[in-house]
């Protein structure tokens, strides 16, 4: 009669299946195993001859065999959607963005000065520039060809001439 009612005690509440209790608890961005002595990404000036970026490029992202080609813009927020909410501007969800533990607002591109910048929102998990962690809340110049990480999702970054 004990094991039945621990049994009982360990199942979920229906109450709290209904009201979506455990479904936000189970979206919520867990805390990946990353290793944390990884050292500080220095500040990179542009390579030689590198051209100004306007609104006009593209970036195509490589992640695993599919490419994703999204227009620069100003701003551009990364991270993944839940069901019912508003789209960002790069959703990394249908790349198995929860599994990886990339988190709903987790960097963000910005266009400035001819020059494309990666800025991690204090996620979970982390970013990494070419294996370099990046301190949060602060802009790092992207270069052509960066292996960028969120969390533990891997993209390789191109930067397209517009037409």
């Amino acid at each position: 009669m004990a094991d039945e009612e621990n049994r009982e005690q360990k199942a979920p509440n229906e109450d709290a299946i209904v009201t979506g209790e455990l479904k936000s608890k189970k979206k919520e961005t867990e805390y990946l195993d990353l290793p944390q002595d990884n050292d500080p990404m220095p500040e990179r000036p542009p390579r030689p001859g590198t051209s100004y970026l306007t609104s006009g490029w593209r970036l195509r992202f490589i992640i695993g065999n599919e490419i994703k080609i999204i227009p620069i813009q100003d701003t551009i927020v990364i991270g993944r959607v839940l069901d019912n909410e508003t789209s960002i501007g790069f959703d990394l969800t249908p790349y198995g963005a929860y599994h990886f533990g990339v988190s709903r607002k987790h960097a963000v591109l910005t266009l400035f000065d001819g020059s494309l910048y990666l800025e991690d929102l204090g996620s979970t998990n982390g970013t990494r520039i070419n294996g370099f962690q990046l301190t949060p809340r602060q802009k790092y110049r992207l270069r052509d060809a960066d292996e960028l990480e969120f969390a533990r999702l891997r993209t390789i970054i191109r930067f397209e001439k517009p037409s």
